[in-house]
């Protein structure tokens, strides 16, 4: 399975409601446990990434892949929104996940050559 590339992020962690809670009469509450595992929900804001050229002005998605945006959409054409990756959480560590919604590529930064501003990409993890 592959890594996802980009180190370079802060996070925030959502977890899920867990079980069954029903609101009955005169403030009587039903609380039953979960039947599956939590699946939470990664948020990363990735800074400081950039596209890189070779020596022929072509993109080049391979050198310095902890940053390299044109690296990070492939390794996103790869995997889409229905192929497993690990994320290498600074709390959780190895956590398998998906990208819960697609890769959006921001403007880059004007006359930045070729860095980008911070983006958003949110993570499902697969229990």
């Amino acid at each position: 399975m592959e890594i996802f590339p980009a180190i370079y992020f802060s996070y925030s962690t959502t977890y899920p409601q867990s079980g069954v809670r029903i609101q009955m009469g005169r403030s009587y509450q039903f609380d039953a446990p979960p039947e599956a595992p939590d699946q939470r929900t990664f948020k990363l804001t990735v800074q400081g990434m950039q596209y890189f050229l070779d020596m022929n002005g072509n993109l080049d998605p391979v050198v310095n892949p902890d940053r390299n945006m044109a690296g990070l959409e492939a390794f996103y054409n790869r995997h889409k929104t229905y192929k497993n990756f690990i994320l290498p959480h600074p709390v959780y560590g190895q956590v398998v996940c998906k990208f819960q919604d697609p890769l959006k590529v921001p403007e880059g930064n004007p006359g930045g050559g070729g860095t980008l501003p911070s983006i958003e990409v949110e993570l499902i993890e697969i229990p």
